[in-house]
Order: structure tokens, then C-alpha cells, then sequence
């Protein structure tokens, strides 16, 4: 028999466990059960150390941790074991605060991987060891092929077509052409004569992909007799079975896999299928396709690269949504997009603006927009741009590079072109500098979803821009002229985070299970930010807002009305929901540890110690 050294929940964390009796100290504090399984008798030196693996055992997650009596069931129960592990090498977003290079940050939901270095200067600050829980890790490059790929009843797919032209879905997510559409559906049926096995193939994994997409939108549609990750499964092994097909229904078909994966909560998954989409749409000629909807009555086959003009039109609409996916995609992941700003016509069509912010497309007659000249598509193509700027300037391989200098001058021009933008969204839609603590959306705020994520997308992008000063090399400088920017900069970016958690508590009741997992990153890459703030600067006046707002940001999160989720997405929320709590428990710390030893200090200068 081996002697225990800690606990089954410390030693899966690898941290000091004082083998207190019935519970150590972290598990007393977590409200977690303390085990031991190192009693075991076993006949190699190892096996006592390591007989069962921890997280498969019921109530033994070293995650787990005492919630409020209103926690949903689905909170507390952490015995559920995660099915796949992250690969290897997969490259996350790196994080930094203040000058200190802190670790790495999950392109799942934003939620980082302290390093070892950002762990010890969490404890010089708190006092105590970041007990953080292990990542779901689901990303999986082979999916296991599907029992069968038989589709559904045609009536079902007609029934989700019709439920597509007659919503708003089709205009900000034009993910498929009603008319194109329905020739697809013909062919994967079976009802086009001469169709080669491949384009049937095809056909098949758009209408699948098609459905696993529809499956996250409630509202009016017929309730779906099929599962949506089943769709998205069965569209995945057709279109890996029809690598010859190059057309425009593999574009479409790869980007709803990748918007049904964004919504899914796999990031990682959708930069793949976002890059497939992407090398399609290159071949196809998408990225350089002159405007389609300029004079539309006088272009033809020729003047549009051989596309007629309906072809021509939704193809430029897939360009438009491959960008601002991939833009996305980056700006959270930290890894180079797939599309080249410079090899691109990024013209917008004539018309864009105007069309942007009309109250009248959200209250029209659907059909009526079927033919509309402009398409609106989902946020906002010039904040688009921007991003794609910001992953550019700032954090690309180039700019890693760069003095602090040249950094603070990329930074200022970011943010003059984020604020030429801001400025120029009529007043009723405008996203505000910073929101205060009784913000509240007024009657006349438009509550609808596309309103909040354009919110949600002007803070993040605006601490995402200045949170690139904590790199600079001033903040290791005894002396440094640059320093004045670099702190004001680094506020900058802490006053958007607040703004983005206060946006978070004032639109949840108008954010729908939908769109769930598109929005849930921002909250948690804003409250990332605002912990560091704490730890940096515990004092400071504000640090017991920041505090507060840390503490309920796990309620913010619970309060979004969730669609039904599988076993890996409740995985996910779960992890979510015990980081947040950690980084308030260690926030806490934090101050109380600063205060105390201000209190110290003025004590010793009072005996003149």
C-alpha cells in the first residue's frame, strides 16, 4: 500500500493538498467530495497513484463546486466524462494583461489555459492557487460515419424552405437561393434523370446541412421530425464523399456546416468548414465577382464572369458570409483567416448603408424583400473590416514584431476607424462608449437580436484593440514615454469589457437560444479582462463594481434563454459556469490581500517600524 500524498481531486489538479480529514482545504472551500483511491492496493508502483481515472468517477470531478439553490440541475451534476480530448498543437489566441504574457485562450467560449506563468502571478496576487476546470476538449477531426444517410420525408424539407423565404433568416443568413434551392432538393431525391452519383451525393449533404442549420431557429417553423447534429453528421460524410464536386452547392453546403458548428459552440470545427468554404469560393471566383446588384437590369452572363445573375447574386451573398465568418472566427481564435483582404473586391454594394439600420426591413412584408437589390446579411460588413484590420495590425505574426511605437500608432488609427463607424450608425441603433451600472435598454433601444450582437461586437472589437497594449514592452521599462498611452489604452480596454458583461445583463431577455453560443464568447473574454483588472489594481475604486459584476456574470450566462442542448454543449456551460465562479472567488482574495497589507504597511509607518 502506497502512501497517500493528496487527494484524487489535488492530485488531478497537481496542487498541494494538506490531507485534512473528512475534507482537505481546497475541497472544503469548493464544497466538493474529498476521496482517496490511493489506499488501493496495487502490484505495480504506479497503479495506486492512478487506478481510476478521477473525472469518471460520480461526484468526484475536481470541478465541481457548491452553486446557489437556483442553479438548473444541469449545473451541479459534473460527472459526466468529457468523450474526446483537445488535440495536441491546436493553436488558441494568446492572452495578455498589463505586460504579462498569461497564457492561452480556448477558441471553445473564450475561457483560457492560465500557463504556468499567469499562475503564479494570480497567486502572488490572491494568495491563493487558481483551481481552474479542465476544458471540455471536443474537437475531433474524424467524425464516425452514420448508420445510414437516407434523407427525411420531402415534405419536411419543403415545409423548412418555405419556413427560410418567409422569415428574416433568409436575409441576414442567405445561406441558400429559395429558387437554387429547390432544384437541389429535386436532385437529392432522385427526380433530375442523368444526375452522376456525386452531384446526387452533393445535393443530399446540402439538404442536411441545410437542416442542421434551421434546427437552432424556433419561432414559426414545423417542428422538425429530424436531429440536427444527425444532419450535420450525415451532410459531413457526404461531403467528404464528393471531393470532386466543386460547384456552388459545396460552398453552401460547407458554410452551413461551419455556421451550424458557430452555433454549436465548436469553434475549431467552424474554421475548418469555414476554410473549405473559402478555398470553394476562390475557385469559384466569388472573392473578385464584380457588384451583381448594380443596374441589375443591364447585367448579363458576360459581365459577371460567366454567373447569371441570380447565380451571380448568391454567390456574392456566400463571399460576404465566408468573410464575415472568417473574420469571426479569427478575431476569437487568434489564428490567421483564411481570406486575404488584398486579394479581394471588397466594394459594397451600392445601397449597403442605407439599408443597414431601416426599422422597415424588420416589420416588411418578407416576400416583398425576396428581390431586393441590396442584401443585409448578418452584422455589419464595415465593422467586418475592421476586425479583419485589427488580426492584421495587431495580432499577426508582423505585428509581434513591432515596437511599441509603431504598435500605439496602429492601435490609435484602429480606434479613430472604429469611432468613425460608431459615429456614423443612426442614434437609435449607436453603440455607446461605455455603459454605466444602471444602463437599462430604453423603449426606443430596438430590442431585436441583430442590435445586441452589433453591441456586443463594438465593445469586444474595442478591447480587443486596446488589450493589444498589454504586449508592449513599456510595461517592463523603468522609464518608458510611452507609458501614459499604454496604461490609458489598457483602460480603454477594461471600460469595454465592463460595457460588454452591463450589455449582457440588460439584453438577456432578448437574446434567443439560437444565438446562445455566438454570444456567450464575449462575456467571457470581457470577463477574462476585467479579473486581470482586479489583480492588478485592487484598490482601485472601482475594483468592488468589477467584482460584483464577476459574481454575476454566471447568472447573466444561466438567464439566456438555452435551446435544448446535447451532453458536450451542457459540458461546455458547466465549465463556463465554475471558471466564472473561480475567477470571482480569486478576485475576492485579491483584495482582501491588498487591503490587508495596506493596512500593514500604514500600520508600520504609524509605530515607525
Amino acid at each position: 500500500m502506497r502512501r497517500r500524498k493528496a487527494c484524487d481531486a489535488c492530485h488531478s489538479k497537481k496542487i498541494k493538498c494538506d490531507l485534512a480529514l473528512p475534507k482537505c482545504d481546497w475541497c472544503h472551500h469548493q464544497g466538493a467530495p474529498c476521496t482517496f483511491m490511493g489506499n488501493l492496493r496495487a502490484k505495480g508502483p504506479d497503479l495506486a497513484e492512478s487506478p481510476t481515472d478521477p473525472g469518471t468517477l460520480p461526484n468526484n470531478n475536481p470541478t465541481t463546486r457548491a452553486t446557489s439553490t437556483d442553479t438548473p440541475e444541469t449545473f451541479r451534476d459534473h460527472s459526466v466524462k468529457p468523450r474526446t480530448r483537445i488535440l495536441p498543437g491546436v493553436c488558441f489566441g494568446r492572452l495578455h494583461f498589463a505586460g504579462h504574457a498569461l497564457g492561452n485562450i480556448s477558441s471553445y467560449n473564450g475561457i483560457p489555459f492560465f500557463s504556468e506563468q499567469g499562475k503564479r502571478w494570480i497567486r502572488s496576487c490572491t494568495g491563493r492557487d487558481a483551481v481552474f476546470p479542465d476544458p471540455p476538449g471536443d474537437l475531433v477531426l474524424q467524425d464516425p460515419p452514420p448508420e445510414e444517410t437516407s434523407l427525411p420525408s420531402e415534405q419536411v424539407v419543403q415545409e423548412c424552405l418555405a419556413f427560410f423565404r418567409n422569415s428574416h433568416l433568409k436575409l441576414e443568413f442567405p445561406l441558400v437561393d429559395p429558387t437554387m434551392f429547390q432544384d437541389t432538393i429535386c436532385l437529392a431525391y432522385g427526380q433530375c434523370p442523368g444526375a452522376s452519383p456525386s452531384e446526387i451525393h452533393i445535393a443530399k449533404a446540402s439538404v442536411f446541412a441545410f437542416l442542421s442549420v434551421i434546427s437552432f431557429f424556433e419561432g414559426e417553423r414545423p417542428p422538425l421530425v429530424v436531429d440536427g447534429d444527425e444532419c450535420a453528421l450525415k451532410a459531413r460524410h457526404l461531403l467528404s464523399a464528393s471531393p470532386q464536386e466543386l460547384g456552388i452547392t459545396t460552398l453552401q453546403t460547407a458554410l452551413m456546416l461551419a455556421l451550424h458548428q458557430l452555433f454549436s459552440g465548436q469553434i475549431p470545427f467552424c474554421s475548418i468548414y469555414i476554410s473549405l468554404a473559402v478555398r470553394v469560393m476562390f475557385m469559384l471566383g466569388g472573392h473578385t465577382l464584380p457588384d451583381p446588384w448594380t443596374n441589375p437590369g443591364e447585367t448579363n452572363a458576360e459581365s459577371l464572369a460567366g454567373w447569371r445573375p441570380t447565380e451571380a447574386r448568391h454567390l456574392r451573398k456566400l463571399f460576404w458570409l465566408c468573410y464575415t465568418l472568417d473574420k469571426e472566427v479569427s478575431l476569437r481564435t487568434g489564428q490567421p483567416p483564411a481570406i486575404s483582404d488584398d486579394h479581394c473586391d471588397l466594394t459594397l454594394p451600392d445601397g449597403y448603408l442605407s439599408m443597414q439600420y431601416l426599422d422597415e426591413w424588420q416589420y416588411a412584408d418578407i416576400a416583398r424583400l425576396d428581390d431586393s437589390p441590396v442584401p443585409l446579411l448578418p452584422g455589419d460588413l464595415r465593422l467586418t473590416m475592421i476586425k479583419s484590420k485589427a488580426c492584421k495590425l495587431l495580432y499577426s505574426a508582423e505585428a509581434l514584431r513591432k515596437s511599441d511605437a509603431d504598435l500605439l500608432r496602429d492601435i490609435r488609427e484602429l480606434d479613430e476607424e472604429l469611432e468613425r463607424w460608431r459615429l456614423s450608425v443612426p442614434p437609435k441603433h449607436r453603440p455607446v462608449l461605455a455603459l454605466s451600472q444602471s444602463a437599462m435598454w430604453t423603449p426606443e433601444t430596438p430590442r431585436s437580436i441583430r442590435t445586441v450582437v452589433i453591441h456586443f461586437e463594438y465593445h469586444y472589437l474595442m478591447a480587443t484593440i486596446h488589450q493589444a497594449t498589454s504586449r508592449c514592452r513599456a510595461w517592463t521599462a523603468s522609464e518608458s514615454r510611452e507609458m501614459d498611452s499604454v496604461r490609458s489604452s489598457l483602460a480603454l480596454a477594461v471600460e469595454a469589457s465592463r460595457s460588454t458583461v452591463l450589455s449582457l445583463r440588460t439584453a438577456v431577455h432578448s437574446l434567443l437560444e439560437d444565438a446562445s453560443w455566438t454570444l456567450i464568447f464575449y462575456p467571457m473574454s470581457a470577463v477574462t479582462t476585467i479579473f486581470c483588472n482586479i489583480l492588478w489594481d485592487p484598490l482601485n475604486p472601482r475594483s468592488q463594481q468589477d467584482l460584483a459584476l464577476l459574481d454575476a456574470a454566471p447568472e447573466f450566462i444561466r438567464r439566456i434563454r438555452w435551446r435544448r442542448m446535447t451532453e458536450s454543449e451542457m459540458q461546455h456551460l458547466r465549465v463556463a459556469d465554475d471558471f466564472l465562479a473561480e475567477l470571482a472567488r480569486l478576485g475576492k482574495h485579491a483584495m482582501d490581500k491588498a487591503r490587508q497589507e495596506l493596512d500593514m504597511h500604514n500600520h508600520l509607518r504609524l509605530w515607525g517600524a
